[in-house]
């Protein structure tokens, strides 16, 4: 007994050295997330309760082996045959995938009704597309008994209310879903399955869409993207997706873009990207309120109102409109109307995937 005792608080003893030991990280690169680091006392903060807080998150965060211990929790779940760790589920050839929740449906009339006031205030042809997630067209790829509601169904509820021209992208999704159309451990679509959406977008608004075998440049750009959604499950075993670029930056491409309300020089392809962990923002450097978009075509005016899906997709698109811009309604608080009024565009795009729709509390800006 004494023994069990002594080799129990050995273990214990051990930890708190090395604890003590171990540097502070900053960043998890398996979580992607900022750690907290060891917060500054005062009476103050110990009184309103922000200390034992920070300090509990602190404790939590810089605990030694951290990540190996978020694995080992993942891989007991699978043992004890649960299939998801942290609401993601462990499927078929490694997909990682989160089941969809539909929203209540006075908040789809909301959303279609901001998205009508659009239609009403400009005199531009509005185009409205839903994509659906990994969730709706990998569906078989879920584990048994996944909780996971309809993305069609969503898609048919809010396209019979829209007096937008619909862009349908599930049918091409379908389709090619036996195809490498979404990240395994990511919420987004590839560069393949952006393509596919390309060809809906093309097909709604009369646009030349080039066959897939075109694409000569095609390329990978990366071999060890593990994205957002393994980031949250703890599967860190699994293995990592690869990226391509489809389309080179033509010649005569201008983009400007405004990341924090002054213009600087923005890019397609921010390939420094590569080197960190949030490597799907290389398209367009990720989220920013506002690109501008010369892409030396000749063609018309387009704006997307956006969602991160939209960035693979802009590359596509640059052949058959002279101008492009793109709206983050998350950032951009101006009046859409007028914004599109100031700039004469020809064609606007709302384009969102079905959970960002589901969710999404500013679209609100389109009515305004």
């Amino acid at each position: 007994m004494w023994a069990e005792v002594l080799i129990f608080l050995t273990f214990i003893f051990g930890f708190f050295i090395a604890n003590l030991a171990v540097p502070d990280r900053e960043m998890s690169e398996q979580e992607n997330k900022s750690l907290q680091q060891l917060p500054k006392f005062s009476f103050e903060a110990l009184f309103d309760k922000t200390f034992t807080k920070q300090f509990e998150d602190y404790t939590s965060d810089q605990f030694v082996l951290r990540d190996q211990w978020i694995t080992l929790k993942a891989a007991a779940e699978l043992a004890l045959g649960k299939e998801e760790n942290n609401d993601v589920s462990y499927g078929e050839d490694q997909t990682l995938i989160e089941g969809f929740t539909a929203p209540e449906q006075s908040t789809l009339d909301a959303n279609m009704g901001f998205v009508n006031a659009l239609v009403g205030n400009t005199d531009a042809e509005v185009y409205f597309g839903i994509i659906p997630e990994k969730s709706e067209i990998w569906a078989d790829r879920f584990p048994a008994r996944t909780p996971n509601d309809s993305e069609a169904e969503l898609i048919e509820y809010c396209y019979g209310l829209s007096q937008a021209h619909n862009v349908d992208l599930l049918s091409p999704l379908r389709e090619h879903s036996d195809e490498y159309i979404y990240y395994r451990t990511d919420h987004h679509w590839t560069s393949l399955g952006a393509y596919y959406g390309f060809t809906a977008v093309g097909e709604a608004m009369g646009l030349d869409v080039p066959a897939l075998e075109s694409y000569t440049d095609r390329r990978v750009v990366s071999d060890s993207f593990y994205g957002t959604t393994w980031s949250e499950s703890g599967f860190s075993w699994v293995k990592p997706d690869s990226m391509e670029i489809f389309v080179d930056a033509p010649e005569g491409l201008e983009i400007t873009s405004y990341p924090q309300g002054s213009p600087v020089e923005g890019k397609l392809y921010d390939e420094s990207k590569l080197a960190v962990k949030d490597k799907y923002s290389m398209f367009m450097g990720g989220n920013c309120p506002l690109h501008e978009i010369v892409t030396g075509s000749e063609g018309t005016s387009l704006l997307i109102i956006r969602d991160s899906y939209t960035d693979s997709l802009i590359p596509f698109l640059l052949e058959d409109f002279s101008e492009i811009h793109v709206i983050d309604l998350r950032y951009y608080r101006m009046s859409v109307a007028d914004y599109i009024a100031q700039n004469g565009f020809d064609k606007v795009l709302v384009l969102y995937s079905a959970s960002t729709f589901a969710t999404d509390t500013n679209l609100l800006l389109l009515s305004r």
